[in-house]
C-alpha cells in the first residue's frame, strides 16, 4: 500500500536523514592499557599514586586532541568495577574501534595487558608498548613487531611524570602515522560514548 501524506510511514525527503557526526581531524581513539589488579590497595581501588600516574597519562592523551578508552577510568579505579563477563566484552569492543594501543606492561609484567596486546596484534592495531627498565618482557610481547606496528619505550624510572609524557608523545606521533595511512571504518563520533571512550571536548591538541 502507498504512503500518503497523512500516513505515518510516510518516506522521508531524500538526503533528509540525520547525518552521523563528523568525526574530527586529527584525532584518534586511544586504548589505553595498563594494569589493573597488581595495582589495587585495598582489595577495591587503585593506589592513590598509581591513579596519579595513570591519570597523567590519561590526561595527557586528551590534551592531544583524542578520545581514550581507560578500564581504570571508566570503572571508576575500581569502586564500580566489572564483572569479568562485563569487562571482558566492553573491552574487546573499545579494542575493535581503537586507532593506537597504549600500553604500559606493569612490573611484574600484567597478564590482563599482555592479552590485550595478543587482541592487538590479531587485529594489527598500531602499538606503543612501554615497560619498567630490567622487567622481563616475554618474547611474544617481544616479537609482536613482527605482526603489527610497535612502537617500543623502556622507562628509566617506571611510569612518573616523565615517563608519562614520552609514552603520550609516542602515542601522539603513531596517531598521526595511522591517520595517514587510512581511515578508520569506526570513526563515527556516535560510537565514542557507547564504546565508552571519553572524547577530548574541550581540550586542544
Amino acid at each position: 500500500m502507498s504512503a500518503t501524506p497523512e500516513d505515518p510511514r510516510t518516506e522521508p525527503e531524500p538526503g533528509s536523514e540525520p547525518q552521523p557526526e563528523p568525526w574530527p581531524e586529527e584525532s584518534c581513539r586511544i586504548f589505553m592499557a595498563a594494569p589493573f589488579a597488581q595495582l589495587v590497595a585495598d582489595g577495591e581501588r587503585v593506589d592513590a599514586t598509581w591513579r596519579d600516574r595513570l591519570e597523567t597519562l590519561r590526561l595527557a592523551l586528551l590534551d592531544r586532541g583524542h578520545a581514550v578508552f581507560n578500564a581504570h577510568h571508566n570503572e571508576d579505579w575500581g569502586a564500580a568495577g566489572l564483572p569479568p563477563r562485563e569487562c571482558v566484552p566492553s573491552d574487546f569492543r573499545a579494542m575493535l574501534a581503537c586507532d593506537v594501543v597504549c600500553a604500559y606492561l606493569g612490573s611484574p609484567v600484567s597478564a590482563g595487558v599482555a592479552v590485550e596486546l595478543g587482541w592487538a596484534s590479531l587485529l594489527r592495531k598500531p602499538v606503543v608498548l612501554a615497560h619498567d627498565r630490567g622487567a622481563t618482557v616475554s618474547p611474544m610481547l617481544r616479537g609482536l613487531d613482527s605482526l603489527t606496528r610497535v612502537t617500543r619505550i623502556v622507562l628509566p624510572r617506571g611510569l612518573d611524570e616523565a615517563g608519562a609524557r614520552e609514552l603520550a608523545e609516542a602515542t601522539d606521533r603513531l596517531a598521526e602515522a595511522a591517520l595517514a595511512d587510512g581511515a578508520s571504518p569506526w570513526r563515527c563520533a556516535r560510537l565514542t560514548a557507547p564504546l565508552r571512550y571519553v572524547a577530548a571536548t574541550g581540550r586542544t591538541k
